[in-house]
């Protein structure tokens, strides 16, 4: 089953790289890589601790587990001894993706360039409430092709008058999956 992503993908006909197509078609269960975390001051670091993101850490091993559940799927993301857990979910009706980290809730789009899937927050709720653009999490996060054919990853979160909240970025192995399902 497509995830979110995946489906926004065959919506809007985009055209991504193979990586992304692959993963994002069908989602393997159990991915492994590397990342390594950026995180900002203080505050943010607290932040970002209580959205269950990790602290800076140099190269790591990454591990990414994907469950469907319901109309949607539990992205677990293990940074060493640090995991984040999150529900992603495709909106037909926005034609966009919901990403649920406990309390919130971000609205997200995406677009191609440069052959990278750009995911921008669009909206942003806290307990189903729309927060205001002034407090609405700003993300620069994009996927692409790693030359040895790897999902790779950029992402970052910070907030207005906050800055940098976490900053992760690596690659993950895809297993070779048979697409003529």
């Amino acid at each position: 089953m497509r995830d979110a992503f995946g489906e926004i993908i065959a919506a809007q006909n985009l055209e991504v790289p193979p990586a992304l197509i692959r993963f994002h078609s069908e989602p393997p269960e159990r991915s492994f890589g590397v990342v390594q975390v950026e995180s900002g001051h203080r505050w943010a670091r607290l932040l970002a601790r209580i959205a269950g993101f990790p602290p800076a850490m140099a190269q790591t091993r990454f591990r990414l587990d994907v469950a469907q559940q319901g109309e949607g799927h539990i992205w677990r993301r293990v940074f060493g001894k640090y995991q984040t857990r999150s529900h992603l979910r495709f909106d037909a009706r926005k034609g966009r993706a919901l990403e649920r980290f406990g309390p919130v809730e971000l609205e997200l789009s995406i677009q191609v360039q440069q052959d990278a899937l750009l995911v921008s927050v669009e909206k942003a709720r806290l307990f189903g409430l729309p927060l205001p653009t002034a407090l609405c999490p700003e993300s620069a996060a994009m996927e692409f092709e790693t030359p040895q054919g790897h999902l790779g990853f950029d992402i970052s979160a910070s907030l207005p008058g906050i800055g940098l909240l976490v900053r992760y970025s690596g690659h993950i192995a895809l297993p070779d999956l048979d697409l003529r399902r």
